[in-house]
C-alpha cells in the first residue's frame, strides 16, 4: 500500500496504524534497496508532501531544518550560507547536482551509514535531532543518537521532523576523502567547530566520519586544545591523538593502517578550510 500525507499528523497516525512501514523520502537510498530486492516494504509512506518538513526557519539562539530539505535547498539557503559554512562545504560534495535535488539531510541522517556526509557535521555543530510519533516528541543529540548500543535511535512509529543547530560565532570546516571527487562515497571525513578569543581555543568539536561503524568525537583531542594557542592544532600532538584515535576505533579491521596515515591529511585538510590560516595571514 501507498501512502501521501500532506501534514505530520497524519505521517504519525499512519505509522501507528501500520507496523513496519517505510518512509520514503528523497529516496535516493530506499528505491535503490527495493530494486535490488534487499527490502520488499508492504507499506510505503510518501512524506514528500508535508511541506512544513521543508522549512528553514531563523530562530533567536537557532536554526532549524526540516528533514525534508535537501542539499540543494542548504546550498541556497542564506542560513545555512551565514551560520554554517561546514554544512555548505558538505552539501558541496554530496553527489552530483540530481542527488542533491532529491537526497534530504533528514534521509541521510535516519539511514545512518558510515559514509553519511551530513552526520559528522552536524555532530561536530552540536546539533539536536527532533523526533516524533504519536506517543509524543523527544529531543535527542546528534552525538547521542550515534553513540555504540545507543537507546536513542528512532523507533519503527516515529518520524525525525526537525534538525536543531545552535548559532555561533565560531569558525567550521569541513573535508571528505573520496574515491571520485564529489560522486564519492566518503572514505573519510573530518568536521570541526572552533571557538578562537586572542589566539586562544576557547571550544572545540572534532567529528570523524567513515572511520568506523558510526561518526565520533576526538574527545582527546578537544579536551586538549582548551586554553591552547590555535598554533597548537598544527602541531604534531593533535596529530599522534588522532592516529591513536582511528587505530583504537578500528584496530581490528584491514582498513586501519591506511585510515590511520590517511586521516591525518583529512584533519589538515578540515582546518584549511576553516579558513584560520587565511585569517591569520591577513593580520
Amino acid at each position: 500500500m501507498f501512502f501521501q500525507p500532506t501534514t505530520v499528523l497524519e505521517v504519525k497516525d499512519l505509522l501507528a496504524d501500520y507496523k513496519n512501514a517505510k518512509l520514503l523520502a528523497g529516496g535516493t537510498d530506499l528505491l535503490l534497496e527495493i530494486k535490488r530486492d534487499k527490502i520488499n516494504p508492504k507499506y510505503l509512506i510518501d512524506i514528500s508532501h508535508v511541506d512544513s518538513l521543508k522549512e528553514i526557519t531563523d530562530g533567536e539562539d537557532e536554526i532549524t531544518i526540516g528533514s525534508m530539505v535537501t542539499f540543494s535547498q542548504l546550498l541556497e539557503n542564506p542560513l545555512i550560507k551565514t551560520h554554517f559554512h561546514s554544512l555548505i562545504e558538505c552539501a558541496k560534495g554530496m553527489g552530483s547536482p540530481q542527488i542533491r535535488n532529491m537526497a534530504t539531510i533528514g534521509g541521510n541522517i535516519i539511514n545512518a551509514q558510515a559514509a553519511a556526509d551530513s552526520i559528522p557535521c552536524i555532530m561536530s555543530l552540536d546539533g539536536v535531532l527532533v523526533i516524533e510519533s504519536q506517543k509524543g516528541i523527544r529531543k535527542v543529540s546528534c552525538e547521542s543518537y550515534f553513540e555504540y548500543y545507543s537507546q536513542e535511535r528512532i523507533k519503527d512509529d516515529e518520524i525525525l521532523t526537525k534538525v536543531i543547530l545552535p548559532k555561533s560565532n565560531g569558525l567550521t570546516g569541513f573535508y571528505k576523502l573520496g574515491k571520485r571527487n564529489s560522486l564519492a562515497i566518503a572514505r573519510m571525513i573530518t568536521s570541526i567547530y572552533l571557538s578562537v578569543e586572542n589566539e586562544i581555543i576557547k571550544e572545540i568539536a572534532l567529528c570523524l566520519g567513515a572511520v568506523g561503524k558510526f561518526p565520533f568525537r576526538v574527545k582527546e583531542i578537544e579536551r586538549e586544545a582548551i586554553g591552547k594557542r590555535i598554533d597548537w592544532l598544527y602541531s604534531e600532538e593533535p596529530l599522534n591523538l588522532l592516529e591513536n584515535s582511528v587505530y583504537e576505533s578500528i584496530k581490528e579491521r584491514k582498513s586501519m593502517p591506511f585510515k590511520k596515515e590517511a586521516i591525518k591529511g583529512v584533519y589538515k585538510a578540515a582546518l584549511k578550510n576553516v579558513g584560520w590560516e587565511d585569517d591569520r595571514s591577513d593580520n
